[in-house]
């Protein structure tokens, strides 16, 4: 039994012996492992730096120191009109449209249907204040009774005394009694040609003049941010009200031709004047005895008087003013025409016989 045991004992020992390979130092191979450790690189996020908003330019306020009050004194000049109402019904005129000479009566659309709010009942001016002009419009029915109404006011100013507009001053309708600048164009006629060759009257052939373009005043932008205002009566709820600088028309004592219109549309001041711009055919008349012609075409929704001097008394003929005015002409003349009247002085008033 012990020679048994001793030989499994060399076996063993033999057989460890095998496990170990020639050379290798069996201490050094039981040396500690060292594991190499990698350090990853840090990426910091970096927020993107996103470029100023362009600053934009500061757009100027505009700043009022000359506001309008109210006309003072007496009302130096009056003009009536014809009023349509009472043939409205029928779809026409009551008359007094005159195309050869400027003079248009038509506050109604293409399809005749009336327009009270263009169609003027009188006119008139105040310039005894001592640096406001004030034209006073009243039309035939109040601005309440139809707020979406598109209607402008215009008034035409002549200051060289040629018959030839010089200067077209535009508004819509005001949207309170308080004076606004909201709406308000001054446009000027540097060609000095509106009327064409034969002025009030229509020429030959269809004008290409440019009419009033260069505007002077917008809705306070402008050389004088105050020089024309606009606003509703504060009495009359049929009356709009338009007030400019005396400056526009020499001063205190100018002397000037003035005309008032009403257009149912925003009114293209390059058309002006109208019968130099369209034929009577392409215009249309407003009265149905001219079968022709009725109803109205291009020319619609416009009323206008004759033309009124201020500041001085015509001498000789002056085609288009009150005192004047041609005759009307068969076309569109009856037994219904009511004369034109124009104010001049407290003592003169002029009227055109129909």
């Amino acid at each position: 039994m012990r020679r048994s045991g001793a030989l499994v004992a060399v076996i063993v020992l033999l057989l460890s012996g095998c496990n170990i390979p020639s050379g290798v130092n069996v201490e050094a191979a039981s040396a500690p492992i060292v594991t190499a450790t990698v350090v990853k690189p840090t990426i910091e996020n970096t927020p993107t730096e996103i470029p100023p908003e362009p600053t934009q330019t500061a757009i100027p306020q505009i700043v009022h120191k000359d506001i309008p009050g109210s006309p003072i004194g007496k009302i130096l000049q009056t003009v009536h009109d014809q009023v349509d109402d009472r043939t409205a019904p029928q779809k026409q005129a009551f008359g007094g449209d005159d195309f050869k000479n400027g003079k248009y009566e038509r506050p109604f659309d293409t399809d005749m249907n009336y327009l009270p709010l263009t169609d003027l009942v009188s006119v008139q001016l105040s310039r005894e204040d001592p640096l406001w002009v004030y034209i006073l419009y009243k039309v035939n029915t109040s601005f309440s009774s139809n707020p979406s109404a598109d209607t402008y006011f215009m008034i035409e100013i002549d200051t060289d005394l040629d018959n030839r507009g010089n200067i077209l001053i535009i508004t819509g309708i005001p949207k309170s009694t308080e004076w606004s600048t909201e709406s308000v164009k001054v446009l000027t006629n540097p060609d000095l040609n509106v009327g064409g060759i034969n002025v009030v009257k229509p020429d030959s052939s269809l004008s290409e003049g440019r009419g009033y373009y260069e505007v002077v005043f917008d809705e306070g932008k402008g050389d004088d941010p105050d020089l024309a205002w606009s606003r509703l009566s504060k009495v009359d709820p049929a009356v709009a009200e338009i007030a400019f600088k005396n400056t526009l028309t020499g001063g205190e004592k100018g002397k000037f031709i003035w005309l008032p219109w009403s257009d149912a549309a925003l009114p293209d001041g390059s058309l002006f004047e109208f019968n130099d711009h369209f034929t009577f055919e392409q215009a249309g008349y407003p009265l149905k005895e001219d079968a022709k012609n009725y109803p109205l075409k291009a020319l619609w929704g416009v009323d206008n008087t004759c033309r009124i001097p201020s500041g001085f008394m015509p001498t000789g003929y002056m085609p288009g003013l009150c005192p004047n005015y041609d005759p009307s002409p068969s076309k569109g003349s009856s037994s219904n025409c009511v004369p034109t009247c124009v104010k001049v002085s407290d003592k003169i008033t002029i009227c055109t016989p129909c």
